[in-house]
C-alpha cells in the first residue's frame, strides 16, 4: 500500500491501536500521537506529542485538529461509531480525516485470526508488516464509510489495494445531538 504522506494542517492527530506509526517521522511536532498502549509511544517521534488515550473518549477541546488520521485503528479496535463521533468532536470543521484500514470478510468457522501482511510505501523507505487481530466480525469498508457519512463527513477519494483501503474524507458538519 502507499501512503500519503504529504498531511495538511498546523494541528494533526495520529489514532493507533495496534499498527506501528509512520507519520509522526513526518509530521514531526506538528503530530499529536494517541494509542491505547504505552508501548507504542516508544515508537512515535519523540518530537510529536504522544499521549496514551482511548480514541472512544477523546479528551481534546472540540476542534481542536486540522487533521485526523486513523491508521488501521478499525482493525484492532472496531467501535467504529464512538471513534468516528469522538473525531468528528475535535476535529475542525472542513478538517480532513485519513483512514487506512482492511476490509475484514466474513468469519469463517475454522480460522480464530485474521492475518494481513502489508508493504507500506512511504515514498521515503519501505515497511515490511504483519498485522494480526482475533477475527471476531466483518468489517466491509461501505460500513466505514456508511457510519461517516452519517456523523458529518463526505468521502473525497477512495482506494483499495487488495484487503486494505484508504478514505479521504471532509467533515462537512458537527454532530447533531441525540434526541431522546
Amino acid at each position: 500500500m502507499k501512503l500519503n504522506c504529504e498531511i495538511d494542517g498546523q494541528r494533526v492527530l495520529i489514532i493507533n491501536s495496534g499498527a506501528e506509526d509512520v507519520f509522526t517521522k513526518f509530521l514531526l511536532d506538528r503530530a499529536v500521537f494517541v494509542t491505547t498502549d504505552e508501548e507504542f509511544l516508544k515508537l512515535a517521534d519523540p518530537r510529536s506529542i504522544r499521549l496514551v488515550m482511548s480514541p472512544t473518549k477523546l479528551s481534546f477541546a472540540p476542534e481542536t485538529f486540522d487533521t485526523v488520521i486513523l491508521f488501521f485503528t478499525f482493525f484492532y479496535l472496531p467501535k467504529h461509531e464512538a471513534i468516528i463521533e469522538n473525531v468528528n468532536r475535535v476535529l475542525k470543521k472542513w478538517g480532513k480525516l485519513y483512514i487506512w484500514d482492511v476490509a475484514i470478510p466474513k468469519k469463517m468457522a475454522h480460522k480464530s485470526f485474521f492475518v494481513v501482511p502489508l508493504l507500506i510505501d512511504t515514498g521515503h523507505e519501505l515497511i515490511r508488516t504483519v498485522h494480526v487481530t482475533k477475527w471476531r466480525r466483518e468489517q466491509p469498508s461501505g460500513l466505514v464509510k456508511k457510519i461517516a457519512r452519517e456523523r458529518g463527513f463526505k468521502v473525497m477519494k477512495e482506494e483499495t489495494y487488495d484487503q486494505t483501503f484508504y478514505l479521504e474524507l471532509v467533515k462537512i458538519a458537527p454532530l447533531r445531538p441525540q434526541t431522546s
